[in-house]
């Protein structure tokens, strides 16, 4: 089981701002060695918050990575440890031994980093810091915790369908986006993204 400090002091992971900046870190981790493991991204990002570590993992279930054998039942369970850590109020984060060292190719990281970049960048222009007792109010954090456990967890189940892992993630992005960015309405998105997601799931079952 490994450990890992979530200080959430730097203000520049808070804001429309650190969008690209943690793009830009992902990018710079996969130049840095040849496999990108969970661990390596705990280290170098979770230490800034469990926001921009949900955003990354929450990316890696959207676009085709999830779709790889293994990987999106991984990160389910990523996200999670992410909502029950968020619920109990610990001040640091971590994973069993066997999921932290689950990884892919530094090749397939950089990739994503420069697929969504002018994303980012698109973002941090429309993005604001609005409507915050959503994405930073306890209350909400809360039942967002509550929605990644179900979220994470629903894989277990609902793994075998191949659509399954995209469209879970993409709730929790806009979890991870709005909580980063300190962007309520966003987050409002997620909530109402997540009970469409949840009918279209039970639909396909």
């Amino acid at each position: 089981m490994t450990s890992y400090n979530t200080n959430t002091s730097g203000k520049q992971w808070s804001g429309p701002r650190a969008v690209p900046l943690l793009v830009d870190r992902l990018h710079d981790l996969a130049d840095e060695c040849d496999e990108v493991t969970i661990d390596m991204l705990m280290r170098q990002i979770g230490t800034q918050g469990h926001a921009p570590l949900l955003m990354i993992v929450s990316l890696l279930m959207v676009l085709p990575t999830g779709l790889i054998p293994g990987v999106g039942g991984a990160l389910g369970a990523v996200v999670a440890a992410i909502g029950l850590q968020m619920l109990l109020g610990h001040g640091s984060f971590w994973l069993p031994g066997f999921l932290s060292r689950r990884g892919m190719s530094a090749e397939r990281v950089r990739n994503l980093a420069d697929r969504i970049h002018p994303a980012s960048m698109w973002l941090r222009r429309h993005l604001h810091r609005r409507m915050e007792p959503l994405s930073n109010g306890a209350l909400s954090l809360s039942i967002i915790a509550l929605l990644l456990i179900a979220c994470g967890a629903s894989l277990f189940v609902i793994g075998a369908i191949p659509v399954a892992t995209p469209l879970v993630g993409l709730p929790v992005a806009l979890f991870g986006i709005g909580i980063l960015a300190r962007d309520g309405a966003v987050v409002a998105a997620g909530y109402v993204l997540t009970a469409l997601v949840a009918g279209v799931i039970v639909w396909l079952m």
